[in-house]
């Protein structure tokens, strides 16, 4: 059976949009919250690190979780740098500085969660 499209009124489904960002190897795709959401207190997308690409050093006002679906990464996080692999989850402070890299051979795919 195929699933509707999140276009469908009344479907479950949340959409995604990607948004450029000027990374190499990094794709991000941001969750579109319609009408039933919009005054949700969350925001989530996901986004994918090629092999040996990463992201660029992030801090900022609201609490963030990473939930790691694919991939191998080295987090680095308040000055510290951790081996996360799939199946593991992250929880960010705010303000804290945080940054990743693809330290695998198969692309990584993070799910994340920001509020305030």
């Amino acid at each position: 059976m195929t699933p509707p499209p999140a276009a469908v009124p009344g479907a479950p489904f949340i959409g995604e949009a990607e948004e450029a960002v000027d990374i190499r190897g990094v794709r991000l795709f941001m969750h579109v919250f319609d009408a039933r959401l919009r005054s949700a207190s969350l925001r989530s997308s996901r986004f994918t690190i090629e092999p040996g690409c990463g992201t660029h050093e992030d801090r900022h006002a609201v609490r963030e979780i990473w939930f790691v679906s694919q991939g191998q990464l080295e987090v680095c996080y308040d000055g510290e740098c951790y081996r996360v692999e799939a199946g593991q989850a992250l929880f960010f402070e705010p303000w804290r500085p945080h940054f990743t890299r693809n330290i695998g051979v198969e692309r990584a795919e993070i799910f994340s969660v920001w509020w305030a």
